[in-house]
């Protein structure tokens, strides 16, 4: 039956159909794995850099807290054994859920004051923290520390022992004789705290796991794959991705992201994300899967559509074939009983036009489907990068009063010196400081104490211009930058602030007043940070002469 016209145009067609059919399926899939690959890669970067800018904050932060809490006059020129230090330390302790202890040594590294009285009188002078703690502000990396965990977890086992990091700075008296070191031991839960913040419960749902490697690329977190699983040799570069072949037998989409955090010693750590391919190509394969039934179903419908037509055309010249027999037989007056042959083409075109009309709508179907993938992909992009901005504006908010960080200032400061470098665009910076700030803690309790923080911010926020810029500067310090501000200008505006704040009274706390230094960049100045220092040092003067005043630099 090979030689039937109707089978062979069936068969024909069929087979066009499906190569065709197979074709486009397999170029769309080709593209949609493509584009999926590099979206979930871009993702997966996203968040990588996302954990990395919140350890090195956390890293900058926690290493600042310690070097500010060395220079305060408790640990200069009180004494480090005493009640007051003692009092100290258990309420920043309290103030910072990771800090498993913090605690002050003298030069022979015997422990004289420690949040809730931990190591109180043990010797610390084998500790590294310790010796390079002597010698300038330091940050170390994650380790055990078997005597406080004994104390902390009161020897009782677990199947991840406590790990600490370490941040110390030296302790110099008033003529810069060294009297002791102060240090922490941050509980190593913070690192997983961030990174499942970061990641969130959707990532984890699609299979996407943080791990952290050390400089050496050692395996720092998860603690289980420590000398259990080998770290991949072509992992890709810092802020890249790709498909690596991991030793436990997967494929995973990859990506690395270095931690680079401002502390005096880098510790180089490494963020490693890894989501399993077939999870990051889920929405791929299910497109092949409908793709295959949809062509499955075209098939059929469009072989039955051609069988049906192929006999339709047959039949007429079938009749023509038997009619030139029977005349051929010598019976000239036999009719010939057949349609027109120019029908017949009409027919075949018909046919072919509906043919055509199926691919196409085999086409469009796809097309559909393709559109609706890229539009998924578009959304989970536009979502991620909405939260990774989102990350970025609260990584530069203070989120007790709203106003600008410590981070949003730097950068607004090392931004005016570039400006006034290039323009000589002269500015002021007003430091401003919170008189008899702990007293209102001590008196009031810290909720209260936020009320005044926020209160002063809010009545700052309302006085400054719209050009200046105001951030909490860190604790009960504030700063004020005043650009194209001349001395009289910054003279002005500083007494209207600090009289606005001491006009100002909250209860229950009553009048609180404002001590303010003010420095104006000047020639010779060849960072940013050194009109801050001159504000600074008059913020001290201020202080020293009676405080609620404004002192200026020269």
């Amino acid at each position: 039956m090979l030689d039937s016209f109707r089978l062979r145009l069936t068969l024909f067609f069929g087979g066009l159909s499906l190569v065709l059919g197979l074709g486009l399926a397999l170029y769309v899939n080709q593209v949609a794995s493509a584009n999926l690959t590099q979206a979930s890669g871009e993702a997966l970067e996203g968040l990588g850099r996302s954990a990395a800018m919140l350890l090195a904050r956390t890293l900058y932060e926690r290493e600042r807290e310690v070097l500010l809490l060395s220079k305060t006059p408790t640990l200069t020129s009180g004494d480090l054994a005493g009640p007051v230090l003692q009092a100290r330390l258990n309420l920043i302790k309290e103030s910072y859920p990771h800090y498993a202890w913090i605690g002050v040594a003298d030069t022979q590294g015997t422990v004289l004051s420690s949040g809730d009285g931990l190591l109180l009188g043990q010797n610390v002078a084998q500790r590294s923290w310790f010796q390079a703690g002597q010698k300038g502000v330091f940050v170390g990396d994650v380790h055990k520390a078997v005597l406080l965990a004994k104390l902390l977890d009161g020897g009782g086992g677990r199947e991840e022992p406590l790990r600490f990091v370490d941040f110390a700075a030296p302790i110099h008296d008033a003529n810069g004789a060294l009297r002791g070191v102060v240090a922490t031991h941050v509980h190593w839960s913070w690192v997983r705290d961030i990174l499942s913040m970061v990641l969130g419960e959707e990532s984890l749902a699609h299979g996407v796991q943080a791990m952290i490697l050390g400089r050496e690329g050692e395996w720092l977190h998860p603690f289980e794959y420590i000398g259990a699983l080998q770290v991949p040799a072509d992992l890709p570069a810092d802020g890249q991705f790709r498909v690596v072949e991991w030793a436990d037998g997967g494929r995973y989409l990859t990506s690395r992201t270095l931690v680079r955090a401002d502390t005096a010693n880098e510790l180089g750590w490494q963020i490693i994300l890894r989501q399993p391919v077939a999870q990051a190509l889920a929405p791929v394969a299910e497109m092949q899967r409908n793709l295959l039934i949809l062509a499955g179903v075209a098939l059929g419908v469009g072989a039955l559509l051609v069988y049906r037509l192929a006999g339709n055309f047959s039949q007429p010249v079938e009749q023509l074939a038997e009619a030139a027999h029977v005349i051929e037989r010598g019976n000239d007056t036999h009719a010939f009983e057949v349609e027109s042959p120019l029908r017949e083409i009409r027919n075949l075109a018909a046919s072919l036009r509906g043919m055509t009309d199926t691919l196409a709508a085999q086409r469009w179907a796809l097309q559909e489907t393709n559109l609706n993938l890229e539009h998924q992909v578009e959304v989970r992009t536009q979502e991620l990068q909405e939260a990774n901005q989102m990350l970025e504006r609260l990584a530069r908010q203070d989120a007790l009063t709203g106003l600008n960080n410590r981070r949003a200032a730097d950068e607004r400061l090392l931004e005016e010196f570039q400006r006034w470098g290039r323009s000589g665009a002269t500015y002021a910076l007003l430091l401003m400081d919170i008189d008899f700030f702990k007293r209102v803690n001590d008196t009031y309790g810290h909720k209260e104490g936020d009320r005044v923080l926020q209160h002063v911010a809010e009545l700052l926020r309302r006085q400054v211009r719209s050009t200046d810029f105001l951030a909490r500067f860190g604790g009960e310090e504030f700063l004020a930058l005043l650009p194209d501000t001349d001395r009289e200008g910054a003279q002005v505006m500083a007494e209207k602030l600090r009289a606005q704040v001491e006009a100002s009274p909250l209860e229950p706390v009553g009048r609180v007043t404002l001590s303010i230094g003010l420095a104006l960049i000047k020639v010779g100045d060849t960072d940013p940070e050194a009109a801050l220092r001159r504000a600074d040092a008059a913020l001290y003067r201020a202080k020293g002469a009676g405080r609620n005043r404004v002192d200026a630099a020269d």
